[in-house]
């Protein structure tokens, strides 16, 4: 018999897509990958806010909202200002190839014009046969200079002048190279308005005096701004003064640009003014509570204006009866009294810029009435300070002696001078921030006392119930538990009215029971899920109980509640939760701030200014996230464990 032979076929080596097809090993773990970047892309989602919250609340206010989103901290870099006790920011910005830190002394807007004098060759040419304005950097007598140029039907670069109807009046660039300059806008605008004819086109533009030469000049734009800055080391000799005693001084020649110079009264040196404003000044209030006092009229002789801490501020003599003369600060001044302290006292007189005291309430100090700013945060420190005086515009100057390495720089290519940092403040000034006539730290207690009264009734009413319906024998059980679930049925809006009025006939309304006495009459959701749990407990327990002499209450306590642990944990984590985040009920009943919870005392802090503190705004709420976040953190598993076994089994 004839040997039967078979063909050998070479073995096909599977490899890519078909290889992992057939490989189940890779397959699990392709699936478990897509699965955890799935999960990691769902949780990124769900996180993202609450990331982004804890970040700002560390940030700077000005970084809060940059865009882009800036995740990490960070810190502007400020140095002082001499001896003013102000300071400045430090910014960043390239010279010579190299990185140097400045601080800004001076900025200067600058608008191109047309000498008219100079100007020939004018054109009218319908406006659609021009294309649109393009700013271009020409060079115009060795000197770069930006110009809105367009293009005619030709192909020619033109500046458009004047609008005629549908036409547009224009010169061509090359006509006008001669005619064009580059003046600071405050000269130019400081010019009469002139009319004045170019051929047979009147044009409409300014008549400025420059070098002692009159010239009609016709502004083309398009405008730009130099900024004049300087090495931080010249603000060793910045000194604080009131604008009122400066006067012009003409102007010092720094790079493409000018830097104003200005003259003090009795004194022959010129100075730069780096920063001017309207400043208040204010003492800290614990001073003023520790020393101050009302003063009669009577009592107060030669009155001064003194130097005190650096500010010209209003100073007395007072007597006493039977008390030899003393020099005192006069903080509010009246017809009839004074509130005064001692002016040896008087260590923390300062001035704050009135931008930063937008938040200033009324208040009265001993009878008279005073205006406080709570969280006045000042170089790290959070105060509450009392206004005094009265608001004065001041400038901080430096002499020109002084800077001697100045240069000007586009405004674009400054960066801010930061480094990496925490900011903890915003969380300070949350906490010591007066809001509504108390402070945050009353809301959480308030929260916190509603969250324990309420879970005290829903521990005491909900496990009685819940019991009950799980265990006792009664006739009607039934149709009575179908009762209770169908009340979660009702909307809230449906109950509020009612409950409201009977809260008011009971002159409740204002106080915080309302708020946590309904606990202790159950809760629907609460009993159904405790009774689903203690239907699965076995009842064989509670007999072994009875025999042993146990009394219904007993049992309870001695046998359900401990073996309802992960149940009872959830009924907290409930509770805890519905209370600390409620907010339209307290907002219903309550009308006085001292009785607020964390919920309405949050919205209360960003509505009641008109300016909004976001930095304090964020920090306020991050806090108010952190007890539910603690509370799930340390108690999760008893939270999905109690979920799990009321939702399988009963």
């Amino acid at each position: 018999m004839a040997e039967t032979t078979f063909p050998i076929r070479p073995i096909k080596r599977v490899t890519g897509v078909a290889a992992i097809r057939a490989n189940k090993h890779w397959q699990r773990r392709i699936r478990r990958i897509l699965s955890y970047a799935a999960l990691l892309f769902g949780a990124s989602l769900m996180l993202f806010p609450l990331l982004w919250m804890l970040s700002a609340s560390l940030k700077e206010p000005w970084q809060i909202f940059s865009s882009p989103i800036e995740w990490i901290p960070q810190k502007w870099e400020e140095v002082p200002a001499g001896t003013t006790g102000q300071t400045l920011n430090l910014w960043t910005v390239q010279r010579n190839g190299q990185e140097q830190q400045v601080v800004t002394i001076g900025t200067r807007r600058y608008t191109n014009v047309l000498d008219a004098a100079l100007l020939t060759a004018l054109q009218t040419i319908p406006t659609d046969q021009l294309s649109a304005a393009v700013p271009q950097a020409v060079q115009i007598a060795g000197e770069s200079i930006t110009l809105n140029l367009r293009t005619d039907k030709a192909g020619k670069q033109v500046i458009a002048l004047a609008k005629d109807g549908d036409n547009t009046v224009v010169a061509t660039l090359d006509a006008v190279r001669g005619a064009i300059a580059r003046l600071p806008l405050d000269v130019v605008n400081a010019g009469e308005r002139d009319t004045f004819k170019v051929g047979a086109t009147e044009l409409k533009g300014r008549a400025v005096t420059t070098n002692g030469t009159k010239r009609q000049l016709l502004p083309i734009g398009p405008e730009s701004e130099l900024t004049v800055v300087a090495p931080p080391g010249m603000l060793a000799g910045v000194g604080f003064v009131p604008v009122g005693s400066l006067t012009a001084g003409g102007f010092a020649k720094v790079g493409g640009t000018e830097v104003k110079l200005y003259k003090v009264a009795n004194d022959p040196t010129t100075y730069i003014s780096i920063s001017g404003g309207t400043w208040q000044p204010i003492i800290n209030q614990e001073e003023v509570s520790a020393a101050a006092f009302v003063a009669q009229a009577a009592q107060l002789k030669e009155p001064a204006s003194r130097v005190v801490q650096g500010i010209a501020l209003p100073t007395a003599k007072f007597t006493a009866e039977n008390g030899a003369p003393v020099d005192v600060l006069v903080l509010l001044g009246g017809t009839g009294e004074s509130l005064v302290m001692p002016l040896d006292k008087a260590g923390s007189v300062r001035l704050a810029r009135i931008g930063d005291l937008s938040t200033v309430r009324g208040d009265t100090f001993k009878g008279t009435p005073v205006r406080v700013q709570d969280g006045y945060s000042e170089r790290g420190d959070v105060h509450t300070v009392m206004v005094v005086s009265e608001p004065r515009d001041m400038a901080l100057i430096v002499p020109q002696a002084a800077v001697t390495d100045a240069f000007d720089v586009n405004p674009a290519t400054l960066q801010r001078a930061t480094h990496t940092a925490l900011r903890f403040q915003g969380y300070r000034e949350a906490l010591q921030t007066k809001v509504g006539e108390t402070y945050f730290t009353s809301f959480f207690r308030n929260s916190f006392a509603l969250v324990l009264l309420n879970t005290l009734g829903h521990l005491f009413s909900c496990i009685l119930v819940a019991y009950a319906f799980a265990r006792l024998r009664a006739p009607g059980k039934g149709i009575l538990f179908l009762i209770l679930l169908s009340t979660m049925m009702l909307p809230f809006p449906v109950t509020l009215v009612p409950i409201y009025e009977i809260f008011r006939d009971l002159s409740a309304v204002n106080t915080l029971w309302p708020l946590f006495i309904r606990s202790f009459f159950g809760n629907a959701f609460l009993i159904f899920m405790l009774r689903q749990f203690f239907a699965s407990i076995p009842r064989e327990l509670e007999e072994a109980a009875r025999m042993d002499g146990a009394n219904i209450v007993q049992i309870i306590a001695r046998v359900v509640i401990p073996l309802s642990r992960p149940a009872i944990a959830t009924v907290v984590i409930f509770t805890f939760w519905w209370t600390w985040n409620s907010f339209f009920e307290p907002f219903i009943y309550l009308s006085s701030p001292d009785l607020f919870p964390v919920s309405v005392g949050l919205n209360f802090f960003r509505d009641q200014y008109g300016t909004i503190f976001y930095d304090r705004m964020i920090s306020a709420s991050v806090l108010s996230m952190l007890p539910l976040l603690l509370i799930f953190l340390f108690a999760q598993r008893y939270f999905i464990e109690g979920i799990q076994l009321t939702g399988l089994k009963g």
